[in-house]
């Protein structure tokens, strides 16, 4: 199983005070992380300048095939700490595995370019000072699972979901949570889960993935997924349409293709993963309290089975 993102842009931030310079560490709450990666996102496309890279705006040439990912904006903050074998806090800029190389360097000298500027977001918190940024294998931004244990994960803060329930064509079936997480591990992961036939409706290509993601032989699990919700979920999506409600999801999710290509990986689901959403952190349980699964490597958390 491939990581949709392979390198990695960390930016160190601090708190800008305005009081001769005075600098304090960013602890931001979570009903921010969309809004600073979006104000992040904003300000590097301005400092790209003319032609921004397709990955970094989300917009690509019609007739060409859009790519499962564009570049992620995460939140690094203190709380991950003890995971992340990196230089906190920041911002994670995740760059996809398609990107094309000389995107990939003209964004990070962007990036480095940027040290000592500010960054704004909203009057109700200050403003940043932009730090130094380092490239890094984005494929090993984790610390590595200690012998005995074995990782699982869960989005952070919560993953939007991608669509409003979807009727089964077949008329047998309702759409869930466990549905919409599927559903945005399959677009993820596109190019292996995503039917590549076009034919049909739009409804029965999202049954077709969810069938493929919760398929026995797939590279997913997922646990205790259920609906969550937010007093101003507003504040969890970076887009929203006005005839669609915001629905969130969280879940227990196991990830396994036999090699543990993706226990230290960066990795985003649902519809905010590029702007401060379902960035999924990692848990590690002991082997001791995971049952064997004959279908699956990483077994089933026994208090879950």
């Amino acid at each position: 199983l491939e990581a949709p993102w392979t390198r990695a842009i960390v930016m160190s931030v601090t708190v800008d005070e305005g009081h001769q310079g005075e600098k304090s560490e960013w602890k931001p709450s979570e009903s921010e992380y969309v809004g600073w990666a979006v104000a992040l996102h904003r300000f590097l496309v301005k400092q790209w300048g003319v032609d921004p890279a397709p990955s970094l705006v989300g917009k690509y040439v019609s007739g060409i095939k859009r790519p499962a990912n564009n570049v992620a904006i995460q939140i690094l903050d203190s709380e991950l700490r003890d995971d992340v074998a990196r230089k906190l806090p920041g911002f994670l800029i995740m760059l996809p595995k398609d990107m094309p190389q000389h995107d990939m360097q003209k964004l990070y000298d962007v990036c480095k370019r940027s040290n000592g500027k500010t960054l704004y977001f909203s009057q109700a918190v200050p403003k940043l000072r932009l730090g130094e940024s380092a490239l890094i294998d984005a494929e090993h931004l984790w610390k590595p699972v200690s012998v005995g244990f074995v990782r699982y994960w869960m989005p952070r803060p919560l993953a939007i979901a991608e669509t409003r329930p979807v009727p089964d064509p077949k008329k047998k079936r309702h759409w869930r949570a466990a549905e919409s997480m599927y559903l945005a591990l399959g677009h993820v992961w596109r190019d292996k889960y995503v039917p590549n036939d076009i034919q049909g409706t739009r409804e029965s290509r999202y049954w077709e993935t969810v069938d493929a993601v919760a398929d026995q032989s797939s590279n997913f699990r997922i646990f205790d997924c259920r609906r969550v919700s937010r007093v101003n979920m507003i504040d969890y999506a970076h887009h929203t349409n006005s005839s669609n409600v915001l629905r969130a999801m969280s879940a227990l999710i196991a990830i396994s293709d036999g090699e543990g290509s993706l226990d230290c990986a960066a990795l985003a689901v649902g519809q905010g993963r590029h702007l401060g959403g379902g960035f999924l952190v990692p848990l590690d349980f002991p082997k001791n309290m995971i049952v064997p699964d004959g279908h699956f490597e990483k077994g089933v958390p026994s208090w879950l089975k």
